[in-house]
This record gives structure tokens, C-alpha cells and sequence, in this order.
């Protein structure tokens, strides 16, 4: 019987220990192939690579490395490498959560909604805390991955959107379970630190740090501070209807109006 395909990627780089921590999570469920950029892409969203070339390397028989963004990865993927339709893009497991906005400037999300742009459905999954985490630091994500795999139709109604999946940096015994939440606010350090390089240039370093959240009930910021698993389904879609009414309701019409007194 054949295995489903997983393809996988993130954005801390093909050699990442995140990525070889969800090969071993999802190896009992599917065959896997990796395609993940060839360094750190972390903070790249969704950005593809249009004036510049991908490049490939091809690191084991289902391992690549793509000089270009996570979201190249996945579009490469699926044009050239796969040799069957994914039965799930997942992206991960991030060193450091991705919560509130977070999820607009992840590169780990953004691969994942790639997939989910090529209907697939699509997983990203985050550890949380930030230090150089080695394989065995992953342990209890990959229990945790494998248990969202052990019955793939619970997922079945994130299949237009991306499940974005967030652990708590504690022990698994010190969870407190999964939760299904809304998305936090984060509050971000955005000073930006200048400084001079041996040769006399300045130089300034973007994405301060920064932990501190806004205390809104049910969000995926304040669940996971309290050692929850987070599941929030994010939907490729970024219109906000609700606006969109109001604006139909009133500005579109007298937009129109001024418009014919132009004409």
C-alpha cells in the first residue's frame, strides 16, 4: 500500500534541527520530502524570488536545498520535484513560537500557505523559545506532531486554511492540552540597532526582541503562555467582509456619485 506524500519545508534552512524532528514525526504516517531554503529565511514571509535565480542542490535521494525564499520552496516543489500531489504541506518545527503577527512576517507560515495556495492542505508548526536547540530538544514536539498524524480526518476542516500549531517551551507532562484560539498580539521591541563593521561602514540589525503580549482572552499569545497547544486555522483570504459591507454601504456609492460630477 502506498504511504501519503508529506512535503516539507520551513525557514530556518534545510539543515535546521526542526526539520529532521518532523521527518522522524511524520516517517511512521508518510513518505516525506524536504525542499527548504539552503540558509535561514526566518522573517522573509511570503516572499517569492522574481528578479533573482532558485538554485538547487540536492543534498540525499529526498532532500533539497533551494537558495530562495520558504515560499519558493514549495512553489519549486510542486513544479518540479514531487512525483505525486502532496497529501499535506507542513512547514516547521520553527525554533520560536509563531503567534499574533507574527504570522504575517513568518516565512515558516508563509511555505505552509503555499501549499495551502495549491490546495493542499497545509500544517506549520512552531517550538517555542528562541536558544540553539539541538534534535533531542525536539522531542516532545515530534509526540506532539505524531498525535495530530494518528487521525488525519480530525483535520479535515482546516483543509482550505492553514492549521498554524504552536508548543509551549516546557515539558510534555506540564502541557495542559490542545486549544483552538484566535490570534494575539504581540508586542514587538522595534528599535533597530545600528553599529559599525571592522571596516568603518555602519550597519544596522532589524527584529529586536520582544516577548511581551497583549492580554486578550483566548488568543493563541495568552494560551501558550499558559502551556497550551495552539491550533488557529488561517485562511488565505485577507479580506475583512465585515469592512468591505460598510464600505459598500457608503463609500462606494458616494465614490461613485463624485465620480459622475467629474465625468
Amino acid at each position: 500500500m502506498t504511504k501519503p506524500l508529506f512535503l516539507l519545508s520551513n525557514d530556518d534552512g534545510v539543515h535546521a534541527a526542526g526539520i529532521r524532528a518532523l521527518a522522524q514525526a511524520v516517517e511512521p504516517f508518510a513518505d516525506w520530502l524536504i525542499v527548504a531554503p539552503h540558509v535561514e529565511r526566518s522573517g522573509s514571509g511570503h516572499a517569492i524570488s522574481l528578479s533573482t535565480p532558485l538554485r538547487l542542490e540536492q543534498l540525499a535521494s529526498n532532500i533539497f536545498a533551494v537558495e530562495g525564499t520558504p515560499a519558493d520552496c514549495v512553489m519549486f516543489a510542486m513544479s518540479k520535484l514531487v512525483s505525486r500531489r502532496p497529501d499535506f504541506v507542513i512547514s516547521g518545527i520553527n525554533r520560536g513560537c509563531n503567534i499574533g503577527q507574527d504570522t504575517l512576517y513568518s516565512g515558516t507560515v508563509a511555505a505552509a500557505m503555499e501549499g495551502c495556495l495549491h490546495g493542499i492542505p497545509a500544517i506549520a508548526v512552531s517550538r517555542q523559545g528562541r536558544r540553539a536547540f539541538a534534535l533531542a530538544d525536539y522531542a516532545d514536539a515530534i509526540k506532539i506532531v505524531s498525535l495530530l498524524f494518528q487521525n488525519p480526518a480530525l483535520l479535515a476542516p482546516a483543509r482550505a486554511a492553514v492549521l498554524n500549531v504552536n508548543i509551549p517551551d516546557v515539558p510534555l507532562s506540564r502541557m495542559q492540552g490542545f486549544a483552538v484560539a484566535k490570534l494575539g498580539r504581540r508586542i514587538y521591541d522595534n528599535q533597530i540597532a545600528e553599529s559599525v563593521d571592522p571596516r568603518g561602514r555602519p550597519y544596522y540589525w532589524v527584529g529586536g526582541g520582544g516577548e511581551d503580549t497583549q492580554p486578550i482572552a483566548g488568543s493563541d499569545c495568552t494560551l501558550l503562555a499558559a502551556h497550551y497547544i495552539t491550533l488557529t486555522a488561517l485562511s488565505p483570504d485577507h479580506a475583512d467582509f465585515k469592512v468591505n459591507e460598510a464600505l459598500h454601504a457608503g463609500l462606494a456609492g458616494a465614490l461613485n456619485q463624485s465620480m459622475d460630477n467629474v465625468r
